[in-house]
């Protein structure tokens, strides 16, 4: 394997001069410039990070925390965001999982910190405010991701997730539809099944339709949980003529339950998603749900920090996200 003094000598400089190139530390005549650059061409030279981050103290690795790398396409649609953003700017991304659990997100915060990233991009949903907001402290620029910390506003990259069911119960209620259900993640401390519960509930009373906790159940937030959702919710015996999915796999799961119970799909009971992920648009009928646009939120949370780290104005970045309906064929006039 060609070393730096392989490229010196083929190049005829000397090695600080393959050095300053490498790193880019300091002004370099353009004909030795690119004598180092073909010499590094020709020899298949590639140069040492660690090195390389002991010279210029940057890794050249942004570090990120998601909830789950193995939860379905929520997740994998965040990093296509962020990582395009990313890779255009020559850096490398290291990524970790929290599961949101608050000891698993602290490890993992750590961990990156550890590694010398240039920048976190968090999506913690476990960790207390406080414990986040000491992070912003550090020299290491942290943005946040899907979560609105006070105190923490102006590096928060997040949806209105309460908006989100209020838009979702507004389109039912538009239809003609009173008796809602909601199928909800059974994690009750979950941010984000918080915040879309408030929003249901808001929707109701703002249609002046009384809640009824019988039309809430509880899952795991995943197509087998939202199927024992709907199953316990078909147990109790309750009529309802729509419900809402916390999200757009519960969605799937609870339409599944249905139809095996010889419910169809929109004519009897109507359905609406939250997040439009992209299978969704090509199950029978199309799922009609609240757009969640975590591609372009991971984009601007990866610009966000990229910002951060160069000490550039931050000020034209979008921080706060609207959802809006996407509307398809599982809904009916009631």
């Amino acid at each position: 394997m060609a070393t730096i003094k392989d490229v010196s000598r083929l190049a005829n400089v000397s090695i600080s001069t393959v050095s300053r190139v490498i790193n880019n530390t300091a002004q370099v005549a353009p004909e030795k410039r690119e004598a180092v650059l073909n010499a590094m061409k020709e020899l298949n030279f590639r140069p040492n990070s660690f090195a390389q981050a002991l010279v210029s103290k940057r890794s050249n690795c942004i570090g990120v925390l998601v909830g789950d790398l193995c939860g379905g396409p929520f997740f994998a649609q965040m990093m296509l965001g962020l990582e395009r953003v990313i890779d255009r700017a020559n850096k490398f991304t290291i990524v970790m999982s929290g599961n949101h659990d608050e000891q698993r997100e602290r490890h993992a915060i750590e961990a990156l910190l550890q590694r010398q990233c240039d920048a976190l991009i968090l999506h913690s949903k476990a960790l207390p405010d406080e414990e986040l907001l000491a992070l912003m402290h550090c020299e290491t620029p942290v943005v946040f991701v899907n979560r609105l910390i006070p105190g923490a506003e102006e590096r928060c990259v997040w949806l209105d997730n309460k908006e989100g069911t209020l838009c979702a119960v507004r389109h039912l209620v538009s239809m003609g539809h009173k008796q809602i259900a909601f199928v909800t993640s059974d994690d009750a401390e979950f941010t984000d099944a918080k915040q879309r519960f408030e929003g249901y509930r808001l929707g109701l009373e703002e249609a002046g339709i009384p809640f009824d906790a019988q039309l809430v159940t509880a899952a795991y937030a995943d197509e087998v949980g939202g199927h024992r959702a709907i199953e316990n919710l078909l147990q109790r015996n309750v009529p309802f003529t729509a419900f809402v999915g916390f999200n757009d796999a519960m969605a799937a799961g609870g339409i599944s339950c249905l139809l095996e119970h010889g419910i169809q799909i929109p004519e009897q009971v109507s359905v609406v998603g939250f997040d439009d992920i992209p299978y969704i648009r090509f199950i029978r009928p199309k799922l009609t749900t609240v757009k969640y646009p975590i591609e372009a939120i991971g984009e601007h949370a990866a610009e966000l920090a990229l910002r951060l780290l160069d000490g550039k104005n931050s000020e034209d970045v979008l921080l706060k996200f609207t959802p809006e309906m996407v509307v398809r064929d599982s809904v009916k006039q009631a």
